[in-house]
């Protein structure tokens, strides 16, 4: 009997680890069902999940075990970012921002100077970080706000790189070092900066649809997720935007990029958590099994195999392996699902101008300008192209001043912008 409960001990011990390998993502025990909506890890130990419950949970082991702080005074708390072990931020609504160095056990208050949801936050260091938020019309106030704040000192001070009224508010944001970052939103909008902030040039997404999230990648590589499935991807340092399909209309709630190779995209919808993954820089994403049934808001990998993501009804999930189990389902080609034409450049412009676009499959392409009476002023394009990324030239010294429109024809789409000449 000794001797059968030593060999099923045995057994046990060498089974779990290759169970808990096949699933690729287990459960981890939260101890609550409120909605968590953001997590960062400090390291493989020291991490902490931002719930718009009024509460922050941190674990001091690996996940094993989460603590809900409840720092007073009440905050619904969106976004989450340690620098430390030790120091922290997280903000909310109302423009609520909270700081810690303590590893959250007590928290102060820093002046973000703004009013809105402060919905997504990134530190490249100690000293240095971004806040992307807004305000929703009629909460409080008449009109709705966008805006990215920014600190140079820790959080001691803000200030505010980008603020637009009667424009909705922005969702994401992400940097890839010090100088290019990018954030994204409702109604389409993507903004992008190549200096650290000072100035932030918004770009053609070629959607109206709302954008969550944006991982900046490589200095011209970006990519942005957001609802029923949309998924759009820059290799030009978002000159143009592709719009791509990878097999799913749940929305999508985050992405990450550890490196160039590989990322992975949360979401969901009432009833499915839905993770992708990719380890050829987006050439093709796996669909994994979450092993969870509520919606994913958010998630954190330190390195290609480390990771947790937090979602609905409380719900924890780690990994170990990138995810990577055997029950992995469907992979999908991230093949690109539209048409892009992107706003000509410079614009207003004095003699010559660039205008880029990119079509997802080889095809016959008319590229045609019109006055403001509709004439037809210059034929730029009119035969087959590949697949891919185009760029032409509009030289307009033979035009007067004035306000034209340019069209992209294709069979499959038209798409048309307007540009201004200026002598």
């Amino acid at each position: 009997m000794k001797y059968e409960m030593k060999l099923f001990v045995w057994i046990v011990m060498l089974v779990m680890p290759v169970l808990a390998l096949s699933q690729g993502w287990v459960l981890q025990n939260s101890g609550t069902n409120k909605p968590l909506f953001d997590v960062h890890f400090a390291d493989g130990q020291n991490g902490w999940i931002a719930s718009i419950t009024n509460s922050i949970f941190h674990t001091t082991d690996g996940g094993a075990n989460w603590v809900d702080l409840q720092p007073p005074p009440s905050v619904n708390y969106y976004s989450i970012h340690f620098v430390s072990a030790q120091e922290g931020w997280a903000g909310g609504n109302f423009g609520q921002l909270r700081y810690t160095t303590d590893g959250g056990t007590t928290w102060v208050d820093q002046n973000s100077t703004v009013d809105g949801y402060l919905w997504d936050m990134y530190f490249i260091d100690e000293d240095h970080g971004w806040i992307a938020g807004g305000r929703p019309e009629g909460f409080p106030g008449p009109d709705p706000t966008r805006f990215v704040l920014y600190t140079s000192n820790g959080g001691n001070t803000w200030s505010t790189q980008l603020y637009e009224n009667d424009e909705y508010a922005l969702h994401g944001i992400h940097f890839l070092d010090s100088d290019i970052g990018y954030a994204v939103g409702q109604a389409g909008a993507i903004f992008n900066t190549t200096d650290g902030g000072a100035n932030w040039i918004e770009q053609t997404s070629g959607t109206l649809r709302e954008f969550s999230s944006v991982s900046a990648v490589t200095p011209d590589t970006a990519w942005a997720v957001g609802v029923n499935g949309l998924v759009v991807r820059t290799v030009d340092g978002g000159s143009t935007w592709d719009s791509l399909y990878l097999g799913t209309l749940h929305h999508f709630s985050h992405i990450q990029f550890i490196d160039d190779l590989t990322g992975w995209i949360s979401g969901g919808d009432n009833t499915h958590a839905t993770i992708l993954h990719t380890t050829d820089g987006g050439g093709t994403w796996v669909m994994q099994d979450a092993g969870a049934d509520n919606y994913l808001y958010g998630f954190f990998f330190l390195d290609a195999d480390t990771g947790w993501a937090v979602g609905f009804d409380g719900t924890i999930i780690h990994t170990t392996t990138g995810g990577t189990g055997i029950e992995e389902t469907q992979v999908f080609k991230g093949t690109t699902g539209d048409v892009i034409l992107a706003q000509n450049s410079p614009n207003p412009f004095r003699d010559v101008t660039a205008i880029r676009f990119s079509i997802p499959e080889a095809a016959h392409v008319r590229l045609t300008v019109y006055d403001l009476i509709g004439q037809e002023v210059a034929e730029l394009v009119n035969g087959q192209m590949e697949a891919g990324h185009h760029s032409i030239t509009l030289d307009g010294r033979g035009l007067p001043n004035g306000v034209y429109f340019y069209r992209l024809s294709t069979g499959a789409a038209t798409r048309t912008k307007m540009c201004v000449l200026l002598w």
